[in-house]
């Protein structure tokens, strides 16, 4: 009994935490294409879906980028996944075939990795990240 109202009050409080730090942001949001999105001019704090996924200028996801084909969503605090994938100003995971990353913090998993101002990791066939431990290493690849 005591474990079931220990995981309550837990849950209870996470939940009012997330609450709080979300109030001005959608919980969830669906892109079509660039500039077709729904809800518009809002943060995301969960979910951004989208075939073409892409974010207003100035607006963050914090969670999770998911698209179908590309995702354009510049600032990420999260994760980012389609087959391609192009980011700016984040702090995140990138997954797909082709990730391409600036002045980001984090990693990337594909076959093709670009990081131009990046710190974190890459993982894949190609790897280039400018300021890298070499500009240009296959397989794996970090931020000096």
């Amino acid at each position: 009994m005591l474990k079931k109202l220990t995981i309550v009050l837990l849950l209870t409080i996470c939940v009012s935490v997330i609450a709080e730090a979300a109030k001005d942001a959608a919980p969830a949001r669906f892109s079509l294409c660039p500039g077709f999105g729904w809800p518009k001019n809002k943060d995301v704090t969960g979910v951004n879906f989208g075939l073409i996924g892409d974010m207003e200028k100035g607006k963050v996801v914090t969670g999770a980028d998911w698209s179908l084909f590309v995702s354009l969503t510049n600032n990420i605090k999260g994760t980012q996944s389609a087959f391609v994938n192009i980011s700016k100003d984040s702090e995140f995971a990138q997954g797909g075939i082709v990730n391409i990353a600036e002045d980001s913090k984090g990693t990337q998993w594909g076959l093709i990795n670009f990081g131009k101002n990046m710190e974190g990791l890459q993982v894949g066939l190609i790897n280039i990240m400018d300021n890298g431990w070499l500009p240009f290493f296959i397989f794996f690849n970090f931020s000096k």
